[in-house]
C-alpha cells in the first residue's frame, strides 16, 4: 500500500470525541422518541394541536443541527451549547404554555424530560466544572420559572426536579473528564511507543552499516595501511588518515573535538590500529561523564601523551599485536590503563623499564598524578595512569 492510501490511525482522543457525539446523538434520540410516544398516547391532551406539532418541529430540528454538526466538527462548540440551553429554556416556557396545568406533573408535559436528556449536552461540552453549573443552573431556573409561573406547581415539588438537571450533568461532565485524560494519556504513551521504536530502528540500522563498513571498507583500508601495500608515501597517509575517520565513524566517536578526552584516546586507538598494533578500546564508562570535555590542556596532552608511549612500548617490545585500552571516570578519579599478553619485563632491569620513567611516569606525575607499571618476565604489562579530581577542578600542583 502507497503512502498516500496509507491511513493515519485515528487518536483516542478523536475517538474519544467521537464517543461522546454519540452519547449526545443517543440522549437526544431517547428524548425525542419519548416526544413521539406522548403525542401517540396523549395527544388529546393538548390544547393546541398544530403548536404542539411545531415545538416538536423544533425541537427535533435542533436536536439534529446540534448532532450533525458536532459530527462535521469533531466535538461540541461551548457556545452551541449556550444556544441550546437558551433554547430549550424557551421549549420548557412554550411547552408550560400548552400543556394544561393539571396535566404539568405527567409525561404530558413532555419537555421536562426532554430537557432531562438534553442537559447531557453541558457535561460533554465543558471542561470547568463551574461553567458546567453555571449554565446548569440557568436550564434548572428555566424549568423552575415555567413549572411555577405558568403550571403554578408547588415549589416542595419543583425543587427535586430542579435538582435532576445538576445530577445529569456533574455526572456526564466527570465521565467526559476521565475519558478524555484517558484517551490523552494512550494518546502521550503510544507516542512514546512510537518514538522509541523510531529509535531502535534507526540504531538497528546504524549499527548495521557499521558492521557493514567494519567487516569491508575498514579492514580492507587498515589492511593497506598495516601491510604497507601503497608504495607512495603521500597516498599512504591519506589512507592512513581516512581509515582512523572510518573508524572513529563506526564507533561513534568525532575526531573534530580536540579538546575531548574520549576523542583523543579513540584517535589514538585508531592510529595505533592502523599501524599494526590492533587497540581494543573500552571507552562505555567514559562515554557518560563529563570529565572527557573539562580537563586542562596540560592534563589532556599528560595523559594522551602517556597513553600513547604505553601502545608504542607495546608495540615495539611486547611481541604482540593486540593491547586493551580502558578509560573510566568517578567524581575523584580519572583511570587510562593499558594491558597487553606479551612478554613482559623485568621494570628494575631491562632498559625499556628505565625510560618508562621519563616518558610515562614523569608526564602524570607533573600534573598532579599517578603512573602504576606493572610487569613480569613471560607475563605481559600493565600501566595504569590515575588522575585525580583536583587536576580537572583547578587545585592540581604547577607544572
Amino acid at each position: 500500500m502507497s503512502d498516500a492510501n496509507r491511513a493515519e490511525p485515528v487518536s483516542s482522543a478523536a475517538r474519544a470525541e467521537f464517543l461522546a457525539i454519540r452519547l449526545l446523538a443517543f440522549f437526544r434520540a431517547a428524548g425525542l422518541a419519548e416526544i413521539a410516544s406522548v403525542l401517540v398516547l396523549d395527544w388529546r391532551h393538548y390544547r393546541s394541536w398544530p403548536a404542539i406539532l411545531a415545538l416538536t418541529g423544533a425541537v427535533t430540528a435542533e436536536s439534529v443541527v446540534l448532532a450533525v454538526a458536532a459530527a462535521r466538527r469533531g466535538g461540541l462548540r461551548p457556545s452551541w451549547i449556550v444556544g441550546d440551553v437558551a433554547f430549550l429554556v424557551g421549549c420548557l416556557a412554550v411547552g408550560a404554555a400548552l400543556t394544561a396545568p393539571a396535566d404539568g406533573q405527567t409525561w404530558v408535559y413532555f419537555m421536562y424530560p426532554f430537557s432531562l436528556f438534553g442537559c447531557y449536552s453541558i457535561g460533554i461540552a465543558f471542561g470547568r466544572l463551574a461553567d458546567v453549573m453555571t449554565l446548569t443552573a440557568v436550564l434548572a431556573s428555566g424549568y423552575a420559572l415555567s413549572a411555577v409561573g405558568i403550571h403554578h406547581d408547588p415549589l416542595w415539588n419543583v425543587m427535586p426536579n430542579a435538582l435532576g438537571y445538576f445530577a445529569n450533568t456533574a455526572v456526564t461532565w466527570a465521565v467526559a473528564r476521565e475519558l478524555r485524560r484517558g484517551a490523552r494519556a494512550a494518546d502521550a504513551s503510544r507516542a512514546q511507543a512510537i518514538a522509541q521504536a523510531e529509535d531502535l530502528a534507526r540504531q538497528r540500522e546504524r549499527a548495521r552499516h557499521a558492521r557493514i563498513l567494519h567487516d569491508h571498507a575498514l579492514q580492507t583500508l587498515e589492511s593497506l595501511v598495516r601491510h604497507r601495500s601503497v608504495a607512495d608515501d603521500a597516498m599512504h597517509s591519506h589512507i592512513a588518515a581516512a581509515a582512523r575517520r572510518l573508524r572513529a565513524l563506526v564507533e561513534g566517536t568525532p575526531l573534530d573535538e580536540p579538546g575531548d578526552l574520549l576523542s583523543r584516546l579513540h584517535e589514538l586507538a585508531a592510529l595505533k590500529t592502523a599501524a599494526g598494533l590492533h587497540v581494543e578500546f573500552n571507552s562505555a564508562q567514559l562515554q557518560a561523564s563529563e570529565v572527557r570535555g573539562c580537563l586542562p590542556r596540560e592534563v589532556l596532552e599528560a595523559v594522551v601523551g602517556a597513553a600513547h608511549e604505553a601502545l608504542t612500548n607495546v608495540a615495539k617490545h611486547a611481541a604482540v599485536a593486540a593491547a586493551v585500552m580502558r578509560a573510566t571516570a568517578t567524581d575523584d578519579r580519572l583511570t587510562v590503563s593499558i594491558l597487553d599478553h606479551g612478554i613482559g619485563f623485568d621494570p628494575g632491569q631491562t632498559p625499556w623499564g628505565v625510560g618508562l620513567e621519563k616518558s610515562i611516569t614523569d608526564r602524570i606525575l607533573e600534573v598532579g598524578g599517578a603512573a602504576c607499571i606493572e610487569s613480569a618476565p613471560g607475563a605481559g604489562t600493565y600501566v595504569e595512569l590515575r588522575i585525580p579530581s583536583a587536576a580537572w577542578n583547578g587545585s592540581a600542583p604547577a607544572a
